[in-house]
């Protein structure tokens, strides 16, 4: 399944969190609500639809810190949200007016929260300035409950009176009512911006996968010669299921599904594989994704070095008859400097195989006549070939052998 994260979708898009089991729709209404108060990654998400319809204050006093709806929102609407979200919604600080005679703006913090008139891109001299219009104020001054439009309450009380309170009416305009009657309520609250969204817009809270090694990341493993073991472990608090990506030097090498808690090998530099990895600095990097979120890239660094080579064929060439002469090109590019040794047999099979240096002979592009002439075992050919860095220290390469014998 397809997953990004709440900050990640666009202003205005929509995500589904689950009240008392049952998937809601919200709108994303503005990322990084309220920096100054909330400091950054806080998104601020709407109801779509008002939930009910419900009285602003008992008391017909325009104070929203006492109201029933702040109340109501912070209780029992509160406790209809999984408790994983509850957990991550914290609370969240907004620019109110107190009412009940003090208009005097100020903040408040509450987790959930009514919408301020000026959020939803109102204006009037009996309106203080709460917040600053939503992008998407236009849409959200539209409520809608039971299929059909209705009036929404805000948090802004009438400047002007201590018992009436500011709603939008059916059609998207400023009215002012007495808080003891009814309006649509519209719960908003934020959410943590890392938090995952699936690609059905569903909301979860998500641990992404741990790694752990043998090497300290962003360590230095220094320069190697030979393969070696870079080991590793994945680990995921949610125990979901984790793909992992090995790259070297950025480049994908492997991806397969961890077993959670297995020792793991970093295959493209264990024995079996280094002699791909060509002389240089690398980087190894270890992803893991458990379909949610990546981990945190697991990284380290090695300098390969590898100044002499020694090739051989794994299983001897037989021969029909005596093997007499043989010769051996070597294409690549060696250093004048290069040190240079290759050795043939022609009974290879034999338990103890006679090797004759045939060194100059290939240096000069020459056949090789062989001394040997007896094989207990049968005539075969091998040969090894052995190659170091001069006193130069130049790098070359061998990029096939071939030859011949008789």
């Amino acid at each position: 399944m397809a997953t990004t994260t709440l900050g990640n979708k666009a202003v205005m898009s929509t995500v589904k969190l689950k009240e008392n089991g049952v998937l809601v729709e919200f709108y994303i209404a503005r990322h990084n609500y309220e920096p100054g108060l909330n400091g950054q990654g806080r998104t601020l998400v709407v109801r779509k639809d008002c939930y009910d319809q419900r009285q602003w204050h008992g008391s017909n006093v325009n104070a929203y810190a006492t109201s029933a709806i702040d109340t109501w929102l912070n209780g029992t609407y509160k406790n209809l949200l999984d408790a994983d979200i509850r957990a991550v919604m914290g609370t969240t600080k907004f620019y109110y007016t107190p009412g009940n005679g003090n208009t005097t703006k100020t903040t408040l913090e509450r987790s959930v929260f009514l919408l301020s008139a000026t959020e939803l891109g109102q204006t009037h001299q009996y309106l203080n300035t709460e917040g600053t219009a939503l992008e998407g104020a236009n849409t959200l001054k539209i409520a809608n409950y039971n299929g059909s439009a209705t009036v929404q309450w805000t948090r802004s009380p009438y400047t002007n009176r201590t018992g009436s309170a500011w709603y939008l009416d059916s059609n998207g305009g400023l009215s002012v009512g007495s808080c003891s009657g009814t309006g649509g309520s519209r719960p908003a609250f934020t959410l943590p911006s890392t938090l995952s969204v699936s690609d059905d817009g569903s909301v979860s809270v998500n641990t992404a996968p741990v790694i752990s090694g043998s090497a300290t990341p962003g360590s230095d493993l220094g320069t190697k010669a030979v393969g070696f073991n870079l080991t590793y472990t994945v680990a995921d608090a949610d125990g979901d299921t984790v793909t992992v990506k090995e790259y070297l030097d950025n480049v994908l090498q492997r991806t397969y599904t961890a077993t959670l808690g297995q020792t793991n090998t970093f295959q493209a530099v264990t024995a079996a594989n280094f002699q791909k990895v060509l002389n240089g600095a690398h980087t190894l990097k270890v992803v893991a994704n458990d379909g949610k979120a990546d981990s945190a890239a697991y990284t380290v660094t090695f300098t390969k070095k590898v100044t002499s080579a020694s090739i051989t064929l794994a299983e001897p060439l037989d021969a029909d008859d005596a093997i007499t002469v043989m010769v051996l090109n070597i294409v690549g590019a060696l250093p004048v400097d290069a040190v240079l040794q290759v050795l043939v047999t022609n009974n290879a099979k034999d338990a103890a195989p006679v090797w004759e240096d045939a060194t100059a002979d290939i240096k000069s592009g020459a056949n090789h006549v062989f001394e040997n002439k007896t094989a207990a075992n049968g005539f075969a050919f091998n040969f090894k070939l052995d190659v170091s860095r001069g006193g130069s220290d130049t790098g070359g390469y061998i990029s096939s052998i071939g030859g011949a014998f008789e």
